[in-house]
């Protein structure tokens, strides 16, 4: 919705966005709070967009009042006043917009309908233009509303919106990200509930060290809290005949060795009494670190055990996760309500009927044999499958399977318990191909560039081969950009990137690291010169016209090139003198590459 009345154009923004754009998603990648990403989203903007106020808002839960404001420009009374102010057509720019889920231009607050039990408020922030933009969930979820603000009247063109889209866009993978950790952290307190309440002891330790035990390890070993257990050295629990045992299996997991799950052993009580057990360990990562989580089982109570997993079948019919009981022939007895909200399918529908991954043809041959065989040497078997939705949409499941027997040892039922775990998986996709590709031009981005650089110094220094870092910078795109804009030079920039990628080897890197500046990886060279034939095309790649719209631009590029190992060792020298060089040929004529010298 835009004002009908026309004003001037918002000032020039400078085109340096990749920057901060970067730090946003830097902290993405860390974990840093949702706070401190939207702070330095809203003050990136600012730094590049002059006189402009920049804000986002959050709405609450039902999605019908805004209850968080940030905006590290805008006055506190201003931000104060907005907190629960309820959205619907006609309030301001932000509930309005977050009301219809459209954008909403308002170009001069002061004579704007929208703004008419706002206008005395804005008037004392020094508010004089708004534009809004919903901020939307992958799912079409209201989330909030970005918006940026300015003091006098102002009216933006095609790119402030797409750039207001864009940062809107970036607000919602942050705030999406921001939700998901706090499903994960419910989830592991949920699963951390679980380990308490487990009839198997369960302790972690690193490197020995006992740092946790849950109360069924507390009764085993006979403590009366687990302050005895924690901070003692496993070797205290265990038999003498199976220390050598144990640290064996320790030594394996830590450098992630394969070794049977479980693992007859014998431990001590400490009143120095002995009893036989199951143990299986796993590595995890406790408290930041890695460690090693154990559960016991006392094989004299196997029969009890196995009682209590039938009993949680029960319990767990109303859990968050997924429960499938068969029978013996591995046909469906049962399944919880969170079966049918994850497949799709009722339980009636698939009663007696064979879940997808016992049925031969759904998985591959491999994926059968370990399955059977960890059913039948262990009892149960864990692993991450594909499966489909009653809708035909695939999804990604984290399941573990257990088998139920009888006091025989004749299986009587399998239990299968799953969780979704696709947003978690789209989400990491998505993170690391943003942290390591350039949004423009897919190309990898510096993080990606100095990953491959290292490992192509070290091939290089184990094949006794030579490798060429080209620093290379457009020839006039500056001046297409001032004479077509910045949307046309863009187009440029991907049309160029790709064909100088083109230009490449098999095995060479094309990186941008800059506005129009890029670094390429030129590896196996047995001499400096051999680097010349690709080099070439490398410049006829970016010297060919290219037709965008009605007009033709033409660019050239001039490259500097540092050589492995003759001209340094170091990343950061070779890149610092591929740049130096590069700035030679732009002074000798442009349209051309220089060779570092250290002269």
């Amino acid at each position: 919705m835009v004002a009908s009345d026309t004003h001037p154009p918002a000032p020039p923004r400078t085109t340096g966005d990749a920057p901060f754009r970067n730090r946003v998603l830097e902290l993405l990648v860390q974990g840093a709070p949702l706070s401190q990403v939207l702070e330095t989203l809203l003050t990136g903007l600012e730094e590049i967009r002059p006189g402009a106020l920049c804000s986002l808002m959050l709405l609450d839960p039902r999605g019908a009042h805004l209850v968080q404001t940030f905006g590290p420009s805008l006055p506190a009374f201003y931000k104060a006043a907005l907190q629960g102010l309820a959205i619907g057509p006609g309030v301001g720019c932000c509930g309005t917009a977050a009301y219809t889920g459209e954008r909403v231009i308002v170009e001069d607050i002061a004579s704007h309908p929208y703004w008419e039990p706002f206008q005395e408020l804005a008037a004392q922030a020094g508010l004089a233009a708004c534009w809004s933009q919903p901020v939307v969930s992958s799912s079409g979820q209201m989330l909030g509303t970005f918006a940026i603000y300015y003091r006098t009247r102002q009216a933006p063109d095609a790119a402030d919106l797409e750039q207001i889209q864009q940062s809107a866009a970036l607000a919602c993978i942050a705030i999406e990200k921001d939700a998901e950790a706090h499903k994960l952290r419910d989830s592991e307190e949920r699963y951390r509930t679980l380990v308490e309440w487990s009839p198997d002891p369960v302790l972690v330790h690193r490197l020995g060290t006992i740092l946790y035990v849950n109360p069924s390890a507390v009764r085993i070993f006979g403590a009366k809290t687990a302050s005895e257990l924690v901070g003692r050295h496993t070797r205290e629990l265990i038999h003498p005949d199976y220390q050598e045992q144990q640290s064996t299996r320790m030594d394996a997991i830590v450098n992630k060795l394969a070794i049977k799950p479980l693992t007859e052993s014998r431990f001590l009580r400490l009143d120095g009494s002995a009893f036989d057990v199951e143990v299986q360990g796993t590595s995890i990562v406790y408290e930041g670190k890695p460690a090693i989580h154990v559960v016991l089982r006392d094989i004299t109570e196997r029969k009890q055990a196995k009682d209590k997993l039938k009993l949680a079948a029960s319990v767990f019919s109303h859990a968050r996760e997924g429960i499938v009981i068969t029978d013996a022939e591995t046909l469906i007895v049962d399944v919880n309500h969170s079966f049918s909200a994850i497949t799709g399918y009722t339980r009636e529908e698939v009663l007696g009927t064979q879940p997808g991954m016992f049925r031969p043809g759904d998985y591959s041959q491999a994926y059968f044999h370990a399955l059977w065989q960890g059913l039948r040497e262990d009892g149960h078997w864990s692993g991450e499958i594909w499966s489909r939705r009653k809708n035909g949409e695939d999804y990604a499941e984290l399941i573990t399977i257990s088998a139920v027997t009888d006091a025989l040892g004749v299986v009587t039922n399998y239990v299968m318990l799953f969780v979704d775990i696709t947003p978690m998986k789209t989400y990491q996709r998505q993170l690391e191909n943003m942290a390591h590709f350039d949004a423009l031009t897919h190309l990898p981005n510096r993080l990606l560039l100095a990953d491959r650089l290292h490992h192509a110094m070290s091939q290089s220094q184990r094949r006794k081969k030579a490798l060429a870092v080209v620093f290379l910078d457009l020839d006039g795109f500056k001046a297409v950009n001032d004479q077509y804009g910045h949307g046309t030079g863009d187009e440029l920039l991907v049309v160029v990137s790709q064909r100088m990628k083109g230009a490449l080897r098999d095995g060479d890197t094309l990186a941008r690291v800059g506005g129009d500046e890029f670094v390429a990886v030129l590896v196996d060279l047995d001499q400096a010169q051999d680097a010349e034939p690709v080099l070439e095309r490398l410049l006829q790649a970016a010297a060919n016209p290219v037709k965008l719209g009605e007009a033709v631009a033409q660019v050239s590029a001039s490259m500097g090139i540092a050589v492995y190992p003759r001209d340094g060792t170091h990343t950061d020298l070779l890149l610092r003198r591929a740049d130096q060089s590069m700035y030679l040929a732009k002074q000798t004529g442009r349209n051309r590459y220089a060779f570092f010298k250290e002269a």
